[in-house]
């Protein structure tokens, strides 16, 4: 197999273990992300797709809407991205596009705009296209919030024959964790990096921050954001419910006027019956969309495991403050 052969095989598979990302790379998100606040700018990865990894080497962020004196469409910024890539590639920095960044409040970022987009990478550019999700008020509390997903193999196949129904997603059995799959991230430093970080590096100086437990304004918005996700929850079942009731009480009047029809010993048609229905109801009856409460659990569950991170190290703070109190 030679080297375009080989390269070929490994853009066809799909397969991917782990992405690698530059420190150049993560510190430019940060920054970026620092630079646009409380504007939550996404911006563009590149790299290169080397068999079942995917290495992040540079990045760069789309242009701020509300920075702009003309309104910039869609096309506008494509071709905000293809002049950016060009320039990049004059100076010799990899320009290949393997997906895109957003910053997030809380890793609330579970949409049908961010699947919509995440679609259009991996099916358009390249399968192992990813969505790099870095959460800026996480991080704020001395831990990295940096996650990696892509849409799976099942999600895609069903989103290809988009409008989507109710019923199709009901067959395909999907929950919400078949949306997305995570992706383990490896943080990659060049070797004079890793030299230059060691020489400034002073193990004479404790760092008491780590056990600073107070938590309490960030588990404050991770919990306000679940109620709210909860609430928005509750309203998509009544909503549900709803729609079983009109179902219900169409299929009653479509029943009784079948009935009524062959009692009278007339032969009934679909569109006489559909007709009848239509003049009984007062509007159409729609069925409402699974993918947004597929998207509100997904949230819900992204906040618990956010809650049982953060409670479980603040409960070890307090087991250490408590034994080192006694003494």
């Amino acid at each position: 197999m030679n080297i375009d052969q080989q390269i070929e095989a490994d853009f066809n598979n799909p397969k991917l273990d782990v992405v690698q990302i530059d420190g150049i790379v993560v510190m430019k998100i940060i920054k970026n992300c620092k630079e646009y606040l409380p504007e939550l700018v996404p911006g563009q990865l590149l790299g290169i797709d080397i068999g079942t990894s995917l290495e992040v080497s540079s990045c760069f962020p789309f242009p701020n809407l509300r920075d702009q004196e003309d309104d910039l469409n869609e096309g506008g910024i494509a071709e905000y991205q293809l002049e950016m890539m060009r320039f990049l590639r004059e100076v010799n920095i990899d320009s290949n596009t393997v997906g895109w960044y957003t910053p997030t409040y809380l890793n609330s970022f579970f949409n049908e705009s961010v699947i919509e987009t995440q679609y259009k990478y991996q099916s358009a550019i390249n399968q192992k296209c990813v969505l790099l999700v870095y959460d800026p008020i996480k991080t704020a509390q001395g831990t990295l919030s940096l996650r990696c997903y892509r849409l799976t193999t099942t999600f895609m196949e069903l989103f290809r024959n988009h409008p989507y129904s109710r019923e199709r997603m009901d067959n395909a059995a999907l929950s919400f964790a078949d949306i997305f799959e995570q992706i383990p991230i490896r943080i990659h430093n060049a070797q004079l990096i890793n030299a230059l970080l060691y020489e400034l590096r002073d193990d004479s100086i404790s760092n008491f921050d780590r056990l600073n437990i107070g938590n309490n304004l960030y588990l404050e918005k991770v919990v306000e954001g679940m109620t709210d996700c909860v609430d928005s929850l509750s309203q998509e079942v009544s909503k549900v419910a709803n729609y079983q009731r009109q179902y219900q009480q169409q299929q009653f009047i479509r029943n009784s006027f079948i009935q009524k029809k062959t009692l009278e010993g007339q032969k009934v048609e679909e569109e006489e019956i559909a007709a009848h229905v239509a003049s009984m109801v007062n509007k159409p009856l729609h069925a409402p969309s699974k993918v947004t409460s597929l998207l509100l659990t997904n949230q819900i569950n992204n906040y618990c495991d956010q809650l049982s991170s953060f409670c479980g190290g603040s409960l070890t703070k307090l087991s250490l403050y408590r034994e080192l109190t006694n003494k």
